[in-house]
């Protein structure tokens, strides 16, 4: 009789883990989130440690004529903020001080480094349509306990103006 019980257990929880993996396909296929990552205008996409990163839960931009700021959240929660300082094209550092970068996770803050800095490429920037396309390389630290991620990232976005 304990086999069997065991057995019923061991069935039970075989299926609540194949439930939860099928669940996100599941709820893809039904439409009730998206099976990619955003949409023109309207996509922040990275990778994070190797691990993908989508802000599927909301995306923020503003800008204030010269520069924008952009967050988006994940619907896990985790976050990607980005204070692009010159909306102009071409390739610039991020730092602390410059184009700076923010990932939270769980959490846990992880920002750009004044002595490990990355690079923002802006591809494209439409003042007309307010639309702005880059790709993100950079290596951020948690401060609290030193930690760091290295995060490659797409984003092509629709901002509000601030005016």
């Amino acid at each position: 009789m304990r086999n069997i019980n065991v057995l019923l257990v061991l069935v039970s929880l075989i299926s609540l883990v194949a439930c939860a993996k099928a669940g996100k396909e599941v709820a893809e296929e039904l439409g009730i989130i998206p099976s990619s990552c955003g949409s023109d205008g309207a996509r922040i996409q990275a990778t994070v440690n190797g691990n993908d990163f989508c802000a599927d839960g909301q995306i923020i931009a503003v800008s204030d004529g010269v520069s924008v700021m952009i967050t988006g959240i994940g619907l896990l929660g985790n976050t990607l903020s980005l204070q692009i300082d010159s909306i102009a094209e071409g390739t610039f550092p991020v730092t602390e001080a410059e184009n700076a970068v923010l990932y939270m996770t769980v959490g846990s803050p992880y920002s750009s480094m004044p002595d490990h800095p990355g690079t923002i490429t802006i591809t494209g920037h439409d003042e007309t349509t307010h639309r702005i396309k880059a790709d993100l390389a950079v290596t951020v630290r948690n401060e609290m306990n030193g930690a760091t991620k290295g995060i490659t990232a797409s984003v092509d976005v629709t901002y509000s103006t601030s005016d």
